[in-house]
């Protein structure tokens, strides 16, 4: 019974607080549940997949990345979600995304030679989970 209550009392206060508190946001990104869903990660020149957490400075994750992502598309007026953003604004969010990754980054540590940024879209198909990988952007760092 505590837990219905501690409900109750989590929502009437969210309420009275204010409408952009969790569950109850304006903000696409809280208050819906797409039935997809991208990730974002880097590759080498040779294919392997660079992580974030060995390479880069602590606060670069594949979170901030997708942060970005959906920033810059909401900045440049991109079509997007569900796989439908165009080659062209790939391209053009995925350098600025990669422009973002490499900065204040001292590139003569690093133990690759190129990077390549891809975005991988999944997405239900007759009921299986299905995926396919985008390059957005790449560059020679040497």
């Amino acid at each position: 019974m505590s837990k219905y209550l501690l409900l109750i009392f989590y929502v009437l206060i969210s309420i009275l607080i204010g409408k952009e508190f969790h569950p109850f946001s304006t903000f696409p990104m809280y208050n819906s549940f797409p039935n997809y869903g991208y990730v974002f990660f880097l590759k080498n020149e040779k294919g392997e997949i660079v992580t974030f957490g060995r390479n880069f400075s602590k606060s670069k994750n594949a979170g901030y990345i997708a942060h970005t992502f959906y920033s810059l598309c909401e900045h440049y007026g991109f079509n997007y979600g569900f796989g439908k953003e165009n080659s062209e604004d790939l391209k053009k969010a995925g350098k600025e995304m990669l422009e973002m990754i490499l900065y204040n980054e001292d590139e003569e540590r690093f133990n690759f030679d190129s990077l390549k940024l891809y975005r991988r879209f999944y997405f239900l198909e007759n009921k299986k989970l299905k995926y396919r990988d985008d390059l957005m952007y790449g560059q020679s760092l040497k």
